[in-house]
């Protein structure tokens, strides 16, 4: 856990904590461009659903196996990070992920993600998030499908809320649905749903200039 919290500190402190975001923040993944207007929505319909809570757990899962992106996960985190200056922490299946300056972002393991569903105790795991949200401000789970493992539905009505990702031309209305229900049947906030690897009938990049 030592390594862990010194992990957080070290990803906070890659961004100054001046209270306000500086105009070239120093030792960041790259500067911020219309490809992250996306995700600016997402964190700010996250924002507007969780009002007053400064410090917050958020979970992302797709619906049903094969449908996973932890790309989703990552990018909000980063951008999360560099609005709030630092103490954004990940967890999920594979804490270590390869490639690329991650930024103020700390990596964990995800309770249960072993195989292990003693972890997924409710009691436990409110503990849990209390402990790490005195280091982080925000806990983004990287979850697994909601329909292909019990975990996500363990961890779902402990979190502040739950993000769910619709593949776009794959996930069938029904499949979307059963997840939906399954959310709200175990007591978790559903902040929304993200449309996600949508195809554009013109390239992405001329699409976001019209």
């Amino acid at each position: 856990m030592s390594r862990f919290y010194a992990a957080i500190q070290n990803a906070r402190a890659l961004v100054p904590a001046t209270g306000r975001l500086p105009a070239e923040p120093p030792g960041l993944p790259g500067a911020a461009d219309a490809s992250d207007l996306p995700v600016l929505r997402l964190w700010q319909a996250v924002e507007s659903r969780l009002p007053g809570r400064r410090r917050k757990v958020v979970l992302i899962a797709a619906c049903a196996d094969g449908e996973a992106d932890s790309g989703i996960a990552l990018r909000l985190a980063r951008l999360a990070g560099r609005i709030m200056g630092g103490g954004v922490v990940v967890l999920n299946s594979r804490p270590n992920p390869s490639g690329g300056d991650h930024g103020p972002v700390a990596f964990g393991p995800l309770p249960g993600g072993n195989g292990d569903l003693r972890a997924l105790n409710p009691g436990l795991l409110a503990s849990y998030w209390q402990l790490l949200l005195r280091a982080a401000d925000l806990v983004i789970l990287d979850a697994p499908p909601v329909l292909a493992s019990p975990v996500c539905l363990g961890l779902a009505p402990t979190v502040d809320g739950v993000i769910l990702l619709v593949e776009a031309e794959r996930t069938r209305q029904a499949v979307a649905e059963a997840a939906r229900d399954a959310l709200q049947a175990c007591g978790a906030n559903l902040l929304g749903v993200v449309l996600n690897k949508r195809r554009f009938a013109v390239p992405a990049a001329l699409y976001r200039r019209l």
